[in-house]
């Protein structure tokens, strides 16, 4: 006898214990489905993934790059937008101006309802299909008129207009020089900060090969315990300014970023280099004065020509206005409501007509001293401007010869400290010098460096000052490092 049959009791049990557990696993399982979802929905959503591909620029990318993108940029050509559509409206008044108009009237109750609907003797139908007594009127209506003659006020309109456009395509190219400027300086700088940090590293590496060069001399009984300490100290005050070397180049890094407008964690390597190559220097080909390319002193000018336009425009206001226009109407009284092509009447007129202020109390003599004044302050700023253009220029000329004088002399000292450095270590190791000697050596080697790859930067910024201050590219010509000794860089500025 199978087990199910001697045992009866347990065959009955197993159905009545399922019925209490089923309620509570629909109820566990209906929770999980409710909970998923609620749980998905109060998640935050995935980060962007940060972007992994590395951006390669050289220095004309990444001005290319700003010119293309900067909110500066955007600005200026929205600004050049603005004037495009002034010249467009100023030219709408010397075209035909044609309107339609088309309208439906109810006449809901009228004084000459009673002779419209109850005289027969005619003159009923005469108020029904008429504008008094209709009680549905459509009109369809073209207007059309055409400026014959202003006085010169629209031409001069139209010059002001474009001569704004003009002001505006300059102003955007003086931005652009702008932008350039301070991408170049965000560029170099960030290409100087890394040359510290290799510096800073290279100097510690020297200072940690001479702790272990004592620690051998020690060893060999050369070298007292004082030297090794006194390596090992040289070392550790190394390791501040290798930290402070490379945030100083992450920090630059950022900045360049934000003014390339670029995310801060995207991977930048700059191909450009902050040294010039095979010992040569790019120097500007010969002084120049002429600061009529630079962008902000043509805007200056087409103000100039803008305000003098509208002198024109203003003066124009003693002149009449010579208006031809023409009006063609058709309308239809539809007894029932919808009118039927044949229900419309025409009705045509022509007209020419001449306005001349006669008198408007001197509005036009106040505009024209207005805009009489504001031309000359327009002249003036010009003026002002061009001077001060003329003044920067022959700064930044001067700041390039300053800008040489100082890089040579940098190089020369960084040579001499190197070589002061390589002598100082040599009589070191023969035991002819002291650890002293070395560690001043090795410092004043760092400083020199250092300052040499400053006077590089600052040279690099003020040919970029230079082309600003001119207005357009420099002309470069590349010259050996030993043809600007400080002697003769001196010698040639006392020339008369």
């Amino acid at each position: 006898m199978s087990t199910a049959s001697q045992n009866p009791a347990r065959r009955v049990a197993m159905p009545r214990e399922m019925p209490g557990v089923l309620p509570w696993m629909a109820a566990a399982l209906l929770a999980l489905l409710l909970w998923a979802p609620a749980a998905r929905a109060a998640s935050p959503p995935p980060a962007s993934p940060a972007p992994t591909d590395t951006i390669r620029l050289t220095l004309q990318q990444a001005v290319a790059r700003a010119l293309g993108s900067s909110n500066e940029m955007i600005a200026a050509e929205a600004g050049i937008g603005v004037a495009e559509g002034r010249v467009k409206e100023v030219m709408a008044e010397v075209l035909p101006q044609i309107t339609g108009t088309a309208s439906y009237n109810r006449k809901l109750d009228s004084i000459y309802r009673g002779i419209a609907d109850g005289d027969t003797s005619g003159l009923g139908g005469i108020f029904a299909d008429s504008p008094f007594g209709a009680a549905n009127t459509w009109t369809f209506d073209v207007t059309a008129s055409q400026l014959l003659w202003s006085g010169g006020r629209v031409g001069a309109g139209l010059s002001a207009a474009k001569a704004v456009r003009r002001a505006a395509r300059s102003d955007r190219d003086q931005t652009g020089s702008d932008v350039s400027l301070v991408v170049q300086a965000a560029y170099w700088d960030a290409l100087y900060t890394r040359e510290v940090q290799r510096i800073a590293e290279n100097t510690l590496r020297q200072a940690r090969d001479r702790v272990k060069q004592s620690e051998l001399f020690q060893k060999q009984g050369i070298r007292s315990e004082y030297d090794l300490l006194q390596a090992q100290v040289d070392a550790a005050n190394q390791q501040p300014a290798v930290v402070a070397a490379m945030a100083a180049a992450r920090v630059s890094l950022l900045q360049l970023r934000r003014t390339l407008n670029l995310p801060l964690s995207q991977p930048l390597v700059l191909e450009s280099s902050l040294r010039f190559q095979d010992s040569t220097i790019l120097v500007p080909e010969g002084p120049t004065t002429d600061v009529s390319a630079r962008p902000a002193l043509l805007s200056a000018q087409a103000v100039v020509d803008a305000r003098e336009a509208v002198v024109r425009v203003e003066k124009a206001g003693r002149w009449p206005n010579l208006v031809a226009s023409a009006y063609m109407s058709h309308q239809a009284f539809p007894p029932s409501g919808a009118p039927a092509s044949e229900d419309f009447l025409r009705s045509m007129d022509a007209t020419l007509k001449l306005e001349w202020p006669l008198f408007q109390g001197f509005r036009t003599f106040g505009a024209v001293q207005r805009a009489s004044n504001e031309l000359r302050q327009a002249q003036a700023q010009r003026d002002a401007m061009q001077l001060t253009a003329e003044l920067e220029l022959a700064q930044s000329q001067l700041a390039v010869q300053e800008a040489i004088a100082t890089l040579a002399a940098r190089r020369g000292t960084a040579k001499l400290a190197e070589r002061a450095h390589h002598l100082a270590d040599v009589r070191w190791r023969n035991g002819m010098g002291t650890p002293l000697e070395v560690s001043d050596a090795l410092l004043r080697m760092q400083d020199s460096q250092v300052r040499e790859v400053l006077a590089l930067k600052e040279y690099r910024l003020s040919l970029a000052r230079l082309e600003r201050a001119a207005g357009r590219p420099v002309p470069l010509i590349s010259r050996h490092f030993d043809e600007f000794s400080f002697d003769s860089i001196v010698h040639e500025d006392s020339k008369p």
